[in-house]
């Protein structure tokens, strides 16, 4: 099985709101197995620029509720047109709002996911906009399911698109920045990975990635170079970063 996320800096240009990428996810879809298969895509500016204008993550406030609606819906969109391109290259994806089946605080219920693939189906959830036990209104990032997706269900390799090549030991905007081929405990250790997000810092997307490794293989590869997809699952040379 091959677990996958679809970063939301591939799927929409991030700067402006609710641009999408199109293209990359054609690329990408044309490069996907048919089965086995569980998807999770991110939010780009169709989630981030309202989570952030609307400080969804503080919890629920009354004049929260206009902009909290407008997120889900901006996110059911993308993950429309995600699904669209998705049937086009005839892989069944069901789609699933994490807001219908989860609510944070709680144990989170894997039994569409678990039907959805003994009938061959391939899942497809998104970071999105959720309920909270304590706060009322949060975000569940895209990392914190594929956490539960590969605690779950173990998948062989686990896969991070981003849109660069893989992790930098900086950002890799900078001058100098040097992919990283293998991310571990020393790697931690020397490196500072201080990337500001909605969902959490770069140093929160790499933990969240190492406690995958626990389940399954984890990589990070750029998402607009989806051949090394396939390079990747056939066991050739590939450019990323391996997370352990």
């Amino acid at each position: 099985m091959l677990l996958i996320k679809l970063g939301g800096s591939v799927i929409s240009n991030k700067a402006n709101y609710r641009e999408f990428r199109y293209a990359a996810v054609e690329s990408i879809a044309s490069n996907l197995p048919k089965r086995d298969l569980i998807i999770v895509h991110g939010g780009g500016s169709f989630g981030h620029i309202l989570a952030r204008k609307h400080r969804i993550t503080e919890g629920y406030k009354p004049w929260k509720t206009e902009g909290f609606a407008k997120i889900g819906r901006d996110m059911m969109d993308l993950n429309l047109r995600i699904l669209d391109i998705l049937l086009e290259n005839d892989i069944p994806a069901v789609s699933f709002p994490p807001h219908a089946y989860h609510v944070m605080g709680g144990e989170m219920n894997m039994r569409i996911f678990e039907e959805s693939l003994s009938y061959e189906l391939v899942p497809l959830t998104y970071g999105d906009i959720i309920f909270h036990e304590e706060k009322g209104f949060d975000i569940c990032s895209g990392d914190y399911l594929m956490l539960q997706l590969a605690r779950r269900f173990r998948p062989e390799k686990t896969i991070f698109l981003t849109d660069v090549d893989g992790i930098y030991d900086r950002p890799p905007s900078l001058d100098g920045a040097t992919l990283i081929p293998v991310v571990d405990e020393e790697t931690m250790l020397q490196t500072s990975l201080e990337v500001p997000d909605v969902t959490g810092g770069m140093e929160y997307k790499i933990g969240m990635m190492r406690k995958i490794a626990k389940y399954s293989e984890v990589y990070v590869l750029n998402g607009f170079h989806p051949e090394r997809i396939k390079n990747l699952m056939e066991g050739k040379k590939f450019v990323g970063t391996v997370v352990k």
